[in-house]
């Protein structure tokens, strides 16, 4: 089995994808996460993955959220390298007119308050369907290891990201793409437009899970990418 790249969202680290990787590294993968540095675009990012790699070696993905814009920029630049792709909870329009604003606020109020107090107080209703304390604090710490330059760094990306939909219109790459079905940030309407670009995905809305539904449902999800990468229909998943 080839490797495998986990590549995190906003203000995340590889402990989102905790569950995940346990689950298929038990089924023989070598999972590889992206830890962010404090790159501000989609093309130092994809250098920083890339070096986690010997030159030529292939390689598979699993994205979530901002990470699948990343991985959008790995399958343009070496699409020949990729072999599989998991898309979760993510999208690939371009930045709206009024995120650039939106994120300004959510800056100013971590610097002032602290990105524990941003992810409690600016989006516990929407990272999740359902409250869940110990996952909020789980996300609350990620974003704190994450600190405030590379929340700059990553709020650029977000800002300068491009449209990818012709991209995956032109993909013939294997493709699961998984939602929460309320996610509001990265909603199903998104996850089916994708699926409809990409001629061989799959789609998968998870129910009773909002943006982060590897953490809420992850042995739902767990399965799913069990069966996409490793290709059978009886995974031992994580709860």
């Amino acid at each position: 089995m080839s490797k495998l790249l986990f590549i995190p969202g906003t203000l995340c680290t590889g402990n989102v994808f905790t569950n995940q990787i346990t689950t298929l590294t038990n089924a023989g993968h070598q999972c590889i996460t992206l830890e962010y540095d404090q790159h501000d675009n989609l093309s130092d990012v994809a250098s920083h993955a890339l070096h986690l790699f010997d030159e030529g070696e292939p390689f598979s993905i699993c994205a979530f959220s901002m990470g699948g814009m990343v991985a959008f920029e790995l399958l343009a630049r070496v699409p020949e390298r990729i072999e599989k792709i998991a898309l979760l909870d993510s999208n690939a329009h371009a930045d709206k007119p009024q995120g650039r604003s939106a994120r300004s606020e959510h800056l100013n109020y971590a610097v002032s308050y602290g990105l524990d107090t941003l992810i409690h107080d600016q989006f516990s209703n929407v990272y999740l369907h359902k409250p869940n304390e110990a996952l909020m604090k789980l996300i609350a710490q990620m974003a704190q290891d994450t600190g405030i330059e590379r929340y700059k760094a990553q709020l650029e990306i977000l800002a300068t990201r491009p449209d990818a939909s012709e991209l995956l219109a032109n993909c013939a790459h294997p493709m699961l793409i998984i939602g929460g079905c309320n996610d509001v940030l990265c909603p199903p309407s998104e996850q089916q437009r994708m699926h409809n670009l990409v001629a061989n995905s799959e789609l998968v809305l998870v129910e009773d899970a909002g943006h982060f539904a590897m953490l809420e449902q992850s042995a739902q999800v767990n399965l799913h990418l069990y069966n996409f990468f490793g290709g059978a229909a009886h995974a031992e998943t994580s709860a």
